[in-house]
Parts: structure tokens; C-alpha cells; sequence
């Protein structure tokens, strides 16, 4: 199935979004992908690939860890996710380690040639598959036959108040809108972990493990709320939610987010949330 949906997303409003608010993003969600960079046992030499990289952070990161006869390749279908990738790394260029390059594409497409990777690593860059059985199975045809697969996404919205909050705040002013189905692209679409679990298998994944990750996102330790509000209330569903809703509404809905999110914040610790994921490792 085509990912045409997910392009237009990530190339438009979503991706634009996430390059204006991306030191943000990355404060609040670099920790989950560090957790998931631990799983790996690399090879000297390794040649590994970053799923779904965005604007590039944790491929960076990695890379100034990573031994200097390490590759590291970033994909993404953001053009402009891609675009701020190149510029940091252009901007960090004296503490990478790793030789980086970030490439334009569709990761469940056959973009790379295959069993080209010793590893291979995504942090949320999994989930928005059409088909994630067979885009799965295709990443495992990119991997080495003794190479690994690890990725850490999110469990449920209802154990995530991150998303949940802003949204169920803006729900009581906004119509809600229709409802997702189970599975479907998108943050929790491998929220389920038998069925996270069932997808690798049927790919051919093989020593597949799902583990649950909790930990504290925070943010904006040196913010005022009303300064941090201006950006969170830009991003996540609950951004989208009121960007599309009539415009009668859509102050009513921030005086909403805001009383809510000010719950999740106090002076000289930003904003907290307590946030589950999944860590989940595979072998081809």
C-alpha cells in the first residue's frame, strides 16, 4: 500500500510543524530513543540505518558515539525534516564520530539494497506504515542475516497523557472528530504490543522481544508557562484539532489546553508528563 497519505502529512502542516518546534520535541523525546540506541550490540564497521530520522537529532546523536569506522544513514519522506537534518549536521560537524548521511525516501519502499545493514534503529519512525507487515519485511531484506532490528514507540494514548490531555481539554469545546481505527497509521499505530509482535513475526522477524519503557518526558525547566503554552499548544493532535476547527471555537479550545496543561507544570521543572512506551528488538 502507498504511503502517499503520510507524505502529504510530513511534507506539509506535520512536517513544517516539527521543524519549527523541534528543539522542543527533542527535549521532551530524546530520551526514549537513547533507551532504545542501548539494545544494540554493534560490530566494528557497522553500517547502520535510522528509520523515520526527522529532523535528524538522534542520528547525530548516535553518530558522536558511534566508532569513526561506523556509517549511520538517516531516511525520511520530510523534505523539510530533512532539510534542518542537514543544516545540524552541518552545525555539529566537529563532534560526529561516524561518517551521516541522510537520505530522501520511503523506508518501505526498496530504497537501499539488501542485507546492506548491520542494524537497524527508529525512534517513532515506525508506526505510519499503510502496510507495516510488508514494510517490515522489507526493512528485513535490508538487514545483514546476523543484523538487528530495534525501535521504541508509543503504547496507548489512555497511558500517555502527552497527547491525551490537550486533546480530551480541547474535546470539551470542539466536536470530536472520527475516530481512528485500531492499527491505523499514525503515533499509536503499534500501540498494541500482541499486534506489534504479530506484524514483526509475520514480516520474518525472528527473537522478537516487546518491553514496556516508562519514563518522565520534561521540558521548558527554564520557561514561564505562558512562554512554554505558545509552543506546546502548536504541537501534538490537539494542534491539529483546533488548526481545523471553526474559528468561533478555537480560542475557547485553547483556554482549555491551557488550564489543563498548567496541571503538568511547575517553577523551575517546565512541564511533566508521564509517558509508556515500547522497546522492541528483532532479529532477521
Amino acid at each position: 500500500m502507498d504511503n502517499q497519505l503520510q507524505k502529504d502529512m510530513w511534507n506539509g502542516r506535520a512536517g513544517a510543524s516539527w521543524v519549527r518546534h523541534n528543539s522542543l520535541l527533542e527535549e521532551l523525546l530524546s530520551e526514549p530513543g537513547r533507551q532504545c540506541m542501548a539494545l544494540f550490540d554493534l560490530p566494528a564497521g557497522a553500517q547502520v540505518l535510522d528509520v523515520g530520522c526527522g529532523c535528524g537529532n538522534q542520528t547525530l546523536d548516535w553518530a558522536s558515539q558511534l566508532d569513526p569506522s561506523c556509517t549511520i544513514t538517516g531516511v525520511d519522506i520530510s523534505e523539510p525534516m530533512l532539510a534542518l537534518a542537514e543544516d545540524l549536521k552541518s552545525a555539529n560537524h566537529s563532534s560526529l564520530q561516524a561518517s551521516v548521511s541522510f537520505v530522501l525516501g520511503d523506508a518501505s519502499e526498496p530504497i537501499f539494497p539488501e542485507a546492506s545493514f548491520d542494524a537497524i534503529y527508529s525512534r517513532f519512525g515506525v508506526m505510519f506504515f499503510a502496510d507495516p507487515t510488508a514494510a517490515f519485511a522489507q526493512l528485513r531484506s535490508n538487514l545483514k542475516p546476523n543484523g538487528q532490528l530495534g525501535f521504541v514507540c508509543w503504547q496507548s494514548p489512555a497511558l500517555n497523557p502527552f497527547f491525551t490531555a490537550p486533546v480530551q481539554a480541547a474535546l470539551t469545546v470542539l466536536p470530536p472528530p472520527p475516530p481512528a481505527k485500531p492499527g491505523a497509521p499514525g503515533p499509536f499505530g503499534l500501540s498494541d504490543r500482541e499486534h506489534t509482535h504479530n506484524v514483526l513475526s509475520e514480516a520474518g522477524f525472528t527473537e522478537v522481544t516487546v518491553e514496556p519503557l516508562q519514563l518522565e518526558l520534561s521540558a521548558g525547566a527554564e520557561r514561564s508557562f505562558d512562554d512554554l503554552f505558545q509552543e506546546l499548544i502548536q504541537i501534538g493532535p490537539a494542534a491539529a484539532l483546533i488548526a481545523e476547527s471553526d474559528p468561533t471555537l478555537s480560542e475557547q479550545a485553547k483556554t482549555a489546553v491551557y488550564e489543563t496543561l498548567r496541571e503538568f507544570y511547575s517553577l523551575g521543572k517546565g512541564v511533566r508528563f508521564e509517558a509508556n512506551f515500547w522497546l522492541v528488538g528483532a532479529r532477521p
